[in-house]
């Protein structure tokens, strides 16, 4: 494990790391104005939306971005160590941004190459952490397909997920950290319960009266959907999975396609904005320490 520590791209990342983070935040920019560009109706799905459903969207992604920070956050003290808030906002932001974009969930590799070079977090217990949370997100949303048509299934879909994380946890010597591992399965539920408000809201707004339970089911579906992720935002893979899980949650072809434009059209923006506002509060923490690092040293000078 030294030896994989030691990798010599490891040690040319954390080398570069400034003149990566900056070709990185160039490139997903560019990557952002020319996927909006080539296609025009993600703006128009938007303007075309009421002002209070496009602010109750802001709001629930918003809270949605927090979520992750603090799946982030428990998954990180885990291995036995912290992330700054600071630190774990900005990383939380750039790797959402590049989770959509890339494939096969790029978010977590992005992450653990960070955790890496800037506090020394081993990748295997990075990864090892991360099961955890795939594992809750997974059960959670596995169990809840069913929850509209075999309720008793759903139940012990939860029963099941309880006993295993229990018996992981001894297993894999993660008894001291039980507080972390239960937080991040709450966290998970509270993923999910947003996520279920956000395609309920767009469901209604498309014209589509669907049901709590009927939209708790579509969720669960879209959110298994991610871990076959194999486009940027899982699109096409997402919608597929909904559609293959008709049955359980009877929303039409049509609702689906059309509740997916807006939710695209709008994440798609949401990004750029969430992209653009942390660039510019790291550009402006980036000058500001340089000014105080300059004043600091001609206060040295002068001494």
């Amino acid at each position: 494990m030294k030896r994989f520590s030691n990798f010599p791209l490891f040690k040319w990342i954390a080398a570069h790391r400034r003149v990566l983070g900056v070709i990185i935040i160039v490139l997903s920019l560019a990557f952002l104005v020319w996927y909006t560009a080539s296609h025009p109706q993600i703006i128009k799905s938007v303007i075309h939306t009421s002002p209070l459903v496009l602010l109750a969207l802001l709001v629930l992604y918003l809270a949605n971005v927090g979520v992750v920070f603090f799946v982030n956050f428990f998954t990180v003290r885990i291995c036995g160590k912290e992330l700054g808030v600071r630190q774990g906002i900005f990383l939380t932001i750039y790797s959402t941004v590049i989770n959509f974009f890339g494939p096969l969930q790029s978010g977590p590799g992005v992450r653990a190459v960070y955790l890496k070079t800037k506090i020394g977090l081993r990748i295997r217990d990075y990864t090892l952490a991360t099961l955890f949370y795939y594992f809750a997100f997974g059960a959670i949303n596995a169990s809840l397909l069913f929850i509209s048509s075999w309720w008793w299934l759903s139940i012990l879909g939860f029963a099941l997920s309880i006993v295993l994380i229990v018996i992981g946890t001894k297993k894999l010597h993660f008894s001291h950290r039980a507080l972390d591992i239960w937080a991040i399965y709450l966290v998970s539920f509270i993923q999910v319960a947003i996520t279920t408000s956000i395609y309920f809201t767009e469901l209604h707004t498309t014209g589509t009266n669907a049901s709590l339970l009927h939209t708790i089911v579509y969720t669960a579906s879209a959110n298994l959907s991610l871990f076959v992720s194999l486009t940027p935002g899982g699109i096409g893979i997402r919608e597929a999975f909904i559609v293959f899980t008709q049955s359980l949650h009877h929303i039409s072809t049509a609702s689906i396609l059309s509740a997916g434009i807006l939710d695209r059209a709008f994440y798609v923006l949401f990004l750029v904005l969430l992209f653009l506002g942390s660039s510019a509060f790291h550009v402006r923490d980036a000058v500001v320490g340089k000014s105080q690092k300059e004043s600091a040293n001609e206060l040295e000078e002068h001494a």
